[in-house]
């Protein structure tokens, strides 16, 4: 009777038990395969209860249909967990519809077989499971079936011995794996589960006692499971074994957890920065030191290596480095990144990749810009001037033909010192600050016009400008402005030239718009700017609309250029310049009583 009590006490001690490894199993849902153990320690619990209702029930009857639905619910969990062991390995093969099927088909059979087999005061098909079965000790409270087994359940106990035999080796071949290094504490846990429930299972069996082992099986192997799972299961939240991921991106990544642990890498991090696969389990510290690649990052200004993880990412971030892969210089560049899993930090990524191409190419920019840029200020600006002041002097003695022609001369040499002057402003645009200040547009706008009005005498301007229009502009915003006017005036061939520049200001934006009644804009500059790229057929005559365009971009607003029946308006739009008020203003006005005189 005691015996048959302590009894009972385990299988209930297994209920619970297994039921906490399910509410184990659904917090770290996240790790992989984890699923399949949540299901699998939800239906042992349940199979534990309906065992121990075998044990309680009065009649041999209910016992025996307490008892099928326990050896049912037995293949159940078998199945998880290969199911379980399949996903944690990422055996792809093993997880095919043939290959489940081909798993999952005899515990089917079993289940089936289980359920249809005869016995006392039921009715059945066969007998092939058992053919008798007795109640231990029928005076007890709780008492065990005694079965006359058939040859179906020495079938089925050898083919679920054999899965999960084939299970562990799965697991064990997994955790020695060279990758696995780290999770190797882990993957220790899972295998010894699988070994300890075999070998107390086989064990429980050879001793020959009646009770059902498969609950207890359970407690065992998913106790050391969880156990795994609970201590390192945060490394899987970001699938960082699964190595497809990292090895697929296109770059050197290496991975080191919150506490500096290198916990992974791909095979470009070994061999960009010259690491081997002891590098894993290793303080990323140690790493940075024995890599002489990076010698910019070994430590902070008085040469000290930094200790915390931290300080190493904010050391590598952004740090460039040259090094020789396969007999060829590359260039690379550092980029460090938190792992975060719901607001939880798991470590970082450190991420370095090529830009030996980028950087070639910034080395032909400069060397372009440079020629260009002494060519156009020095050779092409110096010839012109030349040339422009001996055709001036030639124009003075000659009339007819010639003298048309001397005055072609003359205009194309402006063009071309123009187009020069324009050149060395987009010299100016690409060295420059590209940050935004306050400027006033007024005050550009006048200036364009007196500047552009000398230029051109025979041209009318009209200006309608508020007293002031502070704008958050680009630098070279005033270029923008004076090329609109100057285009405006220089390609109108009105009888009665007119240029309008107007601007209005409010407390968010403002607007300038410039209106001729020349020409127009040519439809190909006007397509050329809207497909912001120049070809080899079409391409836009005038770098001042580019200009125009690009500055008022810097500046963040916007330009349009609208032709009209009466000529062209261009009209740009920017952010207003709005002044903050003082703080002894702003108290005043919310009535808080400060500045106030006091009665």
């Amino acid at each position: 009777m005691l015996t048959n009590a302590l009894w009972g006490s385990r299988y209930l001690f297994a209920t619970v038990l297994l039921a906490t490894f399910a509410y184990v199993y659904w917090t770290s849902r996240n790790v992989r395969g984890v699923e399949y153990l949540l299901a699998a320690a939800i239906l042992g619990s349940v199979q534990s209860l309906v065992y121990l209702c075998s044990l309680a029930a009065p009649t041999l009857a209910t016992k025996v249909i307490f008892w099928k639905l326990s050896a049912i619910l037995s293949a159940g969990v078998v199945f998880l967990w290969y199911l379980f062991a399949v996903a944690w390995t990422g055996r792809s093969r093993l997880a095919r519809p043939s290959a489940l099927a081909l798993a999952g088909a005899p515990l089917a059979a079993s289940a089936a077989l289980q359920a249809t087999n005869a016995s006392p005061s039921l009715p059945g098909l066969h007998w092939l499971n058992w053919t008798s079965v007795t109640v231990a000790t029928p005076d007890a409270l709780l008492s065990p079936l005694v079965f006359t087994n058939g040859p179906a359940a020495l079938a089925q106990d050898v083919y679920s011995l054999g899965l999960v035999l084939g299970t562990v080796a799965l697991l064990a071949s997994f955790a020695l794996r060279s990758d696995q290094r780290l999770y190797r504490w882990r993957n220790a846990m899972v295998v010894l589960g699988g070994v300890t429930a075999t070998v107390f299972a086989v064990g429980f069996t050879l001793l020959g006692l009646p009770y059902e082992p498969h609950p207890l099986v359970y407690v065992l192997a998913q106790g050391f499971v969880a156990l795994g799972v609970v201590r390192f299961g945060d490394y899987d939240v970001v699938s960082l074994p699964e190595n497809s991921l990292i090895e697929a991106i296109d770059g050197a990544v290496l991975v080191y957890s919150v506490d500096g642990t290198v916990i992974e890498m791909n095979e470009a991090a070994k061999l960009v920065l010259d690491l081997t696969d002891e590098a894993v389990g290793r303080g990323v510290v140690g790493v940075v030191e024995l890599s002489e690649l990076l010698p910019g990052v070994r430590g902070g200004a008085d040469g000290d290596t930094a200790a915390s993880p931290a300080a190493i990412a904010d050391l590598l971030d952004g740090h460039e480095f040259t090094t020789t892969v396969n007999g060829v210089s590359h260039t690379f560049r550092v980029r460090v990144s938190r792992l975060e899993d719901g607001g939880d930090h798991l470590g970082w990524t450190v991420l370095c990749y090529d830009v030996t191409d980028l950087r070639q190419k910034q080395r032909e920019l400069d060397l372009l810009k440079q020629v260009l840029s002494r060519v156009l200020r020095h050779n092409v600006r110096n010839d012109l001037s030349v040339v422009k002041a001996n055709a001036r002097l030639l124009a003075e003695n000659t009339s007819g033909l010639d003298a048309e022609r001397l005055q072609t001369i003359l205009d194309k040499s402006d063009n071309l010192l123009d187009a020069s002057e324009k050149a060395r402003t987009v010299e100016k645009l690409l060295s420059g600050e590209r940050t935004r200040g306050e400027f006033d547009v007024t005050e550009m706008a006048a200036d364009a016009v007196e500047s552009v009005r000398r230029e051109f005498p025979g041209v009318d301007f009209e200006t309608d400008l508020p007293d002031a229009c502070p704008v958050h502009a680009h630098w070279a915003l005033a270029h923008a402005v004076e090329n609109v006017v100057e285009n405006a005036a220089m390609h109108n061939d009105a009888p009665d030239p007119t240029v309008a520049v107007t601007a209005e200001c409010d407390g968010e934006s403002a607007v300038l718009r410039v209106a001729d009644n020349g020409p127009g804009i040519p439809y190909k500059e006007l397509e050329v700017l809207d497909r912001r790229e120049e070809t080899q057929l079409e391409h836009g005559s005038s770098v001042g609309l580019w200009l125009v365009d690009w500055i008022v971009d810097l500046s963040g607003g916007d330009v349009t250029f609208e032709n009209t029946d009466r000529g062209c308006t261009v009209t740009v739009e920017l952010d207003a310049a709005v002044s903050e008020p003082d703080a002894e203003e702003e108290a005043t006005d919310l009535n808080l009583g400060i500045g106030a005189d006091d009665d």
